[in-house]
């Protein structure tokens, strides 16, 4: 593994190569940020054994049409480079448009969801709120550790 460094936000995070991949470690940090708040949600539902399954369904599909959203979107917003380098699709990502397109994407789907189930909008909110709070908390941490560590 190689290490390269990038300067962000005052910050200096880093990627490392994984073969012929280029990961940076903030991606690493929000992953690991996003099991702890799996596992969190999962023990703050048990209550609800088929709300929790149901839920964290719904949640997991919904960061997965936020990310290839934000990661595809490169078509609809440098489509003159897409058409001039097809392959370029691979790399390129949405940047700022393609992340809010993306979120409001996933929030449309988790709208859709909680609208056409036929579980109580509290315990959908509980479940959001529970994985937010701990999802920014536990990469709040993670950051704070990488940086002091390294």
């Amino acid at each position: 593994m190689l290490a390269v460094d990038e300067f962000i936000g005052g910050l200096t995070l880093g990627a490392f190569l994984l073969g012929p991949l280029l990961i940076k470690y903030k991606w690493v940090l929000i992953l690991m940020a996003g099991i702890i708040s799996y596992f969190v949600v999962r023990q703050a539902l048990k209550k609800d054994e088929d709300f929790k399954k149901d839920f964290l369904n719904d949640i997991f599909n919904a960061v997965l049409i936020g990310i290839f959203t934000y990661k595809f979107s490169s078509v609809l917003f440098q489509t003159k480079n897409i058409i001039n380098n097809p392959i370029g699709i691979l790399y390129f990502s949405g940047g700022t448009k393609g992340l809010v397109l993306g979120l409001i994407l996933a929030l449309a789907f988790i709208a859709w969801r909680i609208r056409k189930s036929h579980y109580r909008v509290q315990s959908w909110l509980s479940g959001i709120i529970y994985g937010t709070v701990t999802f920014l908390l536990s990469f709040w941490l993670f950051r704070t550790l990488f940086i002091l560590l390294f």
